[in-house]
């Protein structure tokens, strides 16, 4: 079955809506197979096609949650998956994929920085089974509370442009911990243009990201796996702060700083995923 169907037919009325709130669920019912068929084409599109169709932000997170669980079987990950996220924010696909794959069997932890976000989270799993734990702190800190070699995949889920932002806005007094993210987004990726403009990117950003992914490494150990996807809205091309090639350009350039920085890891390709906005890295 190919994705996009698998999609419909998991969100529309499947495994991944029974997960969903009541709300969301009368939402989605709501819509029309034509909306549904669309909605899931724009969230597995890179960069996605509009962003302000009803079907494009009520389907986008479910139909990532169908992304991801597809990744998990592809890589026959462990029917007891125990996943690591960082910076999961507010956002769910990965937890929900994770208790879909392991029918509530597995584990799930996240470092989750920004407290209103962890708080929002923390909301979305009244119906996931399986050990989950939000840790308020940043991901650089992941040895103080995590042990190494306790998770089988280390997910960053569109987390690489969250590290970074952090990164440039800390040392210029924004408390990334407490701040309402949203409001605030737009400065942070306009200090993020500004250093990638200037050459300081290698000042703070380079070094959080490989720190980050530094230490998913010894969490998942030898043989274990670490995902990143990114996205964006093909509407923000023609937003005059948004730095577009660079923001679309996050994973190759974690590629291009992990390869320089050593890692012990190997790419292994995803079926069907553009490089671009996909990277999945086997630990050796």
């Amino acid at each position: 079955m190919d994705l996009l169907r698998r999609t419909v037919e998991e969100v529309g009325g499947g495994r991944v809506f029974e997960l969903l709130p009541e709300a969301a669920r009368e939402d989605v019912a709501a819509l029309s197979e034509e909306q549904l068929r669309d909605g899931a084409w724009r969230a597995l599109t890179r960069p996605m096609p509009g962003d302000t169709a009803q079907s494009a932000r009520l389907l986008l997170n479910p139909c990532l949650t169908v992304q991801w669980l597809a990744a998990f079987e592809e890589l026959k990950l462990p029917p007891t998956l125990r996943v690591f996220e960082p910076c999961a924010g507010g956002s769910e696909p990965v937890i929900y994929a994770a208790e879909l794959y392991t029918n509530g069997r597995g584990s799930y932890v996240t470092l989750n920085l920004n407290r209103p976000l962890a708080a929002e989270l923390r909301g979305k799993l009244g119906k996931v089974r399986m050990d989950a734990r939000v840790i308020e702190d940043n991901t650089l800190n992941a040895a103080a509370h995590l042990e190494p070699g306790t998770f089988d995949v280390a997910c960053f889920h569109h987390a690489i442009n969250d590290i970074l932002q952090t990164a440039v806005a800390e040392p210029r007094g924004m408390d990334t911990r407490t701040v309402d993210w949203w409001p605030n987004e737009r400065q942070m990726i306009e200090w993020l243009a500004d250093d990638a403009a200037n050459g300081r990117l290698d000042e703070r950003a380079r070094p959080a990201l490989v720190e980050a992914v530094r230490a998913a490494i010894e969490l998942v150990g030898a043989g274990g796996w670490i995902l990143f996807d990114h996205w964006t809205w093909e509407s923000h091309r023609s937003v005059q702060w948004l730095p577009w090639e660079l923001y679309c350009d996050l994973v190759p350039l974690a590629r291009r700083w992990i390869a320089q920085a050593g890692l012990p890891v190997e790419e292994r390709p995803l079926a069907g995923r553009d490089a671009r906005w996909w990277m999945c890295l086997r630990v050796r």
